[in-house]
């Protein structure tokens, strides 16, 4: 009989099985919805998570505001009517900001903490619209925009990581969507704060925007010590008890026999094994098969086409 070693028909491919109503697949078991609003720890948690999402909505507001900007006369003012690569630099230099910081973001989660990290990129960039309120010319107008891009790359980096590692598994796809879909809010509200600005007859009709940028920053920096961090960090840290404490509170409310509790354990668990077993691996290892090329275009394309 001959072997075959290509890919497998159509009719022969494992489909993923679909839970029953009201269910979720957690680790090939399926387990019954939680009704999230009638649990009071779960509902604590998820208001900290809308306020880890309003790390995005700062951003979106960041991306319109620096185009309605543009349209202010005291701002083209102000600044001798940039034009070509100078108003080139104006809108990427935030761009490049982040380019920095991606070298940074890795290894600052990884060993500080998520929380740290959206902590210190919210510091960052409210240094940075201080700085930009307040720009008394071109150079710290461009610092600034590269501060806010600096930071913005490391809460961007930590944010979302935050909020799929504490979300309860059955929302988690959600909760993240709506943490990428949240750049929308931020743009529109930014819109309209600058098509209201058109009116006011001084400075203050772009320092204003820049200065309201900081709002949702604010919030995130006050409410970050509060939230839980990163069950899965915490283990990779050896610190078991703890990522456990977060599991059973907020997930398990307090039960912490719960079946579902003790499995999601086991399981971040034994993937924090399997990543150190593996810990040899080198950068040049995603491109060596074909699968983890095929992920790193998929990835590589979802960036780009979210541009």
């Amino acid at each position: 009989m001959a072997l075959r070693f290509g890919p497998p028909k159509a009719d022969q491919r494992v489909m993923p099985a679909k839970p029953t109503k009201g269910h979720f697949l957690f680790a090939h078991q399926e387990f019954q919805r939680v009704p999230w609003w009638k649990r009071k720890n779960m509902r604590t948690l998820y208001i900290y998570i809308v306020v880890l999402i309003m790390t995005n909505t700062a951003n979106g507001f960041d991306g319109s505001m620096m185009n309605g900007l543009q349209t202010l006369s005291y701002w083209e003012d102000y600044f001798n009517h940039p034009h070509g690569s100078l108003l080139g630099l104006f809108n990427a230099s935030m761009s490049l900001g982040s380019l920095l910081g991606l070298f940074v973001v890795p290894y600052m989660i990884d060993t500080w903490g998520r929380r740290l990290g959206c902590f210190v990129g919210c510091l960052i960039m409210l240094l940075a619209v201080g700085l930009q309120s307040g720009a008394t010319g071109f150079g710290m107008f461009i610092a600034a925009r590269l501060l806010i891009g600096f930071g913005d790359c490391i809460v961007l980096g930590s944010a979302p990581l935050l909020i799929a590692e504490i979300a309860h598994p059955q929302d988690r796809a959600i909760l993240v969507t709506l943490s990428a879909a949240s750049y929308h809010s931020g743009a529109f509200i930014a819109s309209w704060v600058t098509l209201g600005t058109l009116k006011i007859q001084s400075d203050w009709s772009w320092r204003l925007p820049s200065l309201l940028q900081g709002i949702c920053t604010v919030v995130i920096v006050c409410g970050i010590w509060v939230m839980p961090e990163s069950p899965r960090w915490l283990m990779s840290k050896g610190r078991h008890d703890e990522a456990m404490h977060v599991l059973v509170k907020y997930h398990g409310e307090g039960d912490q026999d719960d079946a579902f509790v003790q499995l999601e354990y086991a399981e971040i668990k034994a993937a924090i094994d399997l990543d150190k077993e593996i810990d040899q691996t080198r950068w040049v290892d995603f491109l060596k098969t074909k699968g983890n090329r095929e992920r790193i275009g998929l990835i590589t394309a979802l960036g780009l086409f979210s541009q």
